[in-house]
């Protein structure tokens, strides 16, 4: 299988030249199981072969593939003769500093900038030089400090590599047209991995551009918005315009058949116009420029010198070291040359210079090469807020996604529940639902943030630490705070009511009042959650919770997604296959365009569950089916007449034909009053006989 990622590569090809890159869908062939998708780019206009694949993104890198062909082939090959084929071809100048850094990550090498003032030849100032494990090379001077570390990088490269060139003309491209189809293809393949050594930013497909700009804005302390320009074509195919605006500084509009990709394109046309800037690599760096540098000692703010991971590095010294960022140094400044993925080999402040115990060893071998040798000692120290800011921490659920723990939070001396998951932009729905619902029914945000690992719990020790797997080095746990409840569900509930005797729970008063109670809460957390545009889409029993008085609490909106009509990007999400399969309407098994009319389903289906004594699994699985499809048992409709039509109601096949949850909502208070006088009437009479 074809390891080279030809999507990325074009993308940096395009980007190069200036070119304008899209991709065109052709068309799907042959049934759901074994659908072949076919795709073409086009740049500047120009078709090229299609590409087919299994899936889309398996075309798409085929159709990259044959278009890098071609591109690389045109611009080595002259349009004229055969003769003029030895003409020199385009020559890409070569960014060292990007070479730098990918040779310190694929070799998991430290690498440190040493910079100063200082003079040098031909009035240059500017000093760096790199060392790379624990060999020296050569210093560089420049105008600027990115020139001088461009030229030390330069150095390091020549050291190393010798005379040969990272350039895409070198000689050997002139004779492509003449080489065999397979020698073809592997020339491009090699001169595509070439091609990701040029790009200043390793631009990778699905970079998140918007994240980029957010974690800029948020290192300089600057404001972003992003603002609505226009949007043109019809329903079906809307273009959509955005602008973002960076300290109320317009720059270039962005534009995308969704929003979330014409945010991203006019985030990337705002990256791009900031790092021409002269002072970009000072802004990044998040310190003083040299001058400054000179006359006083460099300063850190709170968090300036502080990464997550808790890495600060000092400009002047020999090393990078990992520290616990609760007590940072004073007089310690991010290095510029330090760069988020890069993995670094640590040393402690508090083990002795030279120890080869502790500190990572680096050896040169025969051909140039570093290599590091790691002791048996080495650890990474990390600081965990969770362990810190908590205590009588108790696991209260563990899943596939992740945990929930009880915690009390030592400042105020209150019990919370605290989720752990895994960081994906995806995570993060689910805390900015909760943190704008704000609703006595819906489980209580209350905060969160992201930890570089995922706490521990042994019940068999009752001990705990901040730990991760090696295989997880790099992943972010993202820590939920919410409001604790009751480790009793709706599902235990409604499993505690179904121990009665069947016809003993029919003349159960006391569940037909409980249970229009606890639905009159729910569908008053579900109203709210409409009526912020979003669906809940994973409503059932166990995601139904109780506070400790006793509260209906809605939670888990792991699924929650919003309903926008004239959003493709929303509409294609309103197709998925997402829920759990017993709960979900017809639309959404089918995957039809769903709205929130889904959830009146389940909310259905829940009603009935509550009301129904069904003893076992088994007895449910036989009536489920008829049960969706409205057809109850026979003595439901006699015992629970009003209740029936309106569970009637929310399982109707047509969506546009349930109620909307302000409806059901009404008419449950009502019935629920009509119950409460219906029994005082019951009891005054018992009085009087």
């Amino acid at each position: 299988m074809d390891s080279v990622n030809y999507i990325a590569r074009l993308n940096e090809y395009a980007q190069k030249e200036r070119l304008e890159l899209k991709y065109e869908e052709v068309g799907c062939v042959g049934p759901d199981h074994i659908r072949t998708f076919t795709l073409k780019a086009v740049v500047n206009g120009k078709p090229y072969p299609e590409g087919v694949g299994k899936n889309k993104k398996e075309a798409k890198q085929s159709a990259a593939k044959n278009a890098l062909v071609h591109l690389l082939n045109e611009t080595s090959v002259s349009t004229g003769s055969v003769a003029e084929v030895s003409s020199p071809p385009v020559q890409v100048k070569t960014n060292y500093m990007c070479w730098l850094n990918e040779y310190g990550q694929s070799n998991r090498l430290m690498i440190r900038a040493v910079e100063k003032i200082t003079p040098g030849p031909n009035n240059l100032s500017q000093y760096c030089r790199f060392v790379v494990g624990d060999k020296e090379f050569p210093a560089a001077f420049g105008k600027t400090k990115k020139e001088a570390r461009e030229e030390a990088a330069r150095l390091v490269h020549h050291e190393i590599l010798g005379n040969e060139t990272l350039d895409t003309g070198d000689d050997r491209d002139s004779g492509t047209s003449s080489l065999p189809s397979e020698e073809v293809v592997s020339d491009i393949s090699n001169r595509a991995k070439r091609l990701s050594l040029q790009s200043e930013d390793s631009i990778l497909t699905e970079t998140n551009f918007i994240g980029l700009v957010n974690s800029h804005c948020q290192k300089t302390r600057s404001t972003c918005a992003f603002v609505e320009d226009k949007r043109i074509g019809p329903p079906h195919n809307p273009i959509f315009s955005y602008k973002l605006l960076i300290n109320n500084v317009q720059y270039s509009i962005g534009e995308g058949k969704s929003v979330k990709d014409a945010k991203q394109n006019a985030a990337r046309l705002a990256l791009s116009a900031l790092k021409e800037q002269s002072d970009w690599d000072s802004k990044v760096a998040g310190s003083d420029d040299g001058t400054q540098a000179k006359q006083s000692p460099p300063t850190s703010t709170p968090d300036s010198g502080r990464t997550k991971s808790g890495l600060v590095t000092s400009a002047t010294s020999e090393s990078i070291v990992f520290m616990d960022p609760s007590n940072p140094p004073k007089d310690q400044a991010i290095s510029p040359v330090v760069k988020p993925k890069i993995k670094i080999a640590a040393i402690f402040p508090n083990v002795k210079e030279k120890s080869k115990e502790d500190v990572i060893n680096f050896k040169t071998n025969q051909r140039g090469n570093l290599q590091t040798v790691k002791s048996p000692t080495q650890t990474v120290s990390s600081f965990s807020r969770f362990a810190t800011d908590y205590e009588s921490i108790e696991q209260l659920a563990k899943g596939a996604f992740g945990r929930v723990f009880k915690a009390k939070r030592k400042l105020e001396g209150k019990y919370y529940a605290v989720k752990i998951v895994r960081y994906k932009e995806k995570t993060l729905e689910e805390v900015k639902v909760l943190s704008e619902l704000n609703h006595c029914n819906i489980v209580r945000y209350h905060s969160c943030w992201l930890e570089d690992t995922a706490y521990q719990w042994d019940s068999s020790t009752d001990s705990s630490s901040a730990s991760q797997s090696s295989t997880d080095q790099f992943m972010k746990y993202l820590y939920i705070q919410m409001e604790l409840c009751e480790n009793k569900t709706l599902r235990v509930w409604i499993d505690e009511k179904n121990i009665q005797n069947p016809k003993k729970s029919l003349r159960d008063s006391r569940r037909r009042e409980e249970s229009v109670d606890i639905m009159v809460q729910m569908v008053s957390g579900v109203e709210h959650i409409h009526t912020n545009k979003l669906i809940h889409r994973d409503l059932k029993p166990a995601n139904i919770m109780f506070s400790r008085n006793g509260t209906v609490k809605i939670g888990d909106f792991g699924l929650v997604t919003s309903e926008i009509e004239d959003d493709a990007e929303n509409q294609k999400e309103r197709r998925g296959y997402k829920g759990t399969p017993s709960y979900m309407a017809p639309e959404q098994k089918e995957r039809r365009l769903y709205d929130r009319k889904v959830d009146i389903f389940a909310l259905g289906l829940i009603f009935f569950e509550l009301l129904w004594n069904i003893p076992t699994m088994h007895e449910k699985e036989k009536m489920w089916t008829d049960v969706r499809n409205q057809n109850f048992p026979k003595p439901f409709p006699c015992h629970f007449s009003q209740e029936s039509q309106m569970i009637k109601s929310m399982l109707c096949e047509k969506p546009e034909e349930r109620p909307e949850a302000s409806k059901i909502k009404t008419d449950l208070e009502e019935h629920k009053r009509l119950l409460a006088e219906l029994k005082t009437k019951q009891l005054d009479s018992k009085t009087v006989i």
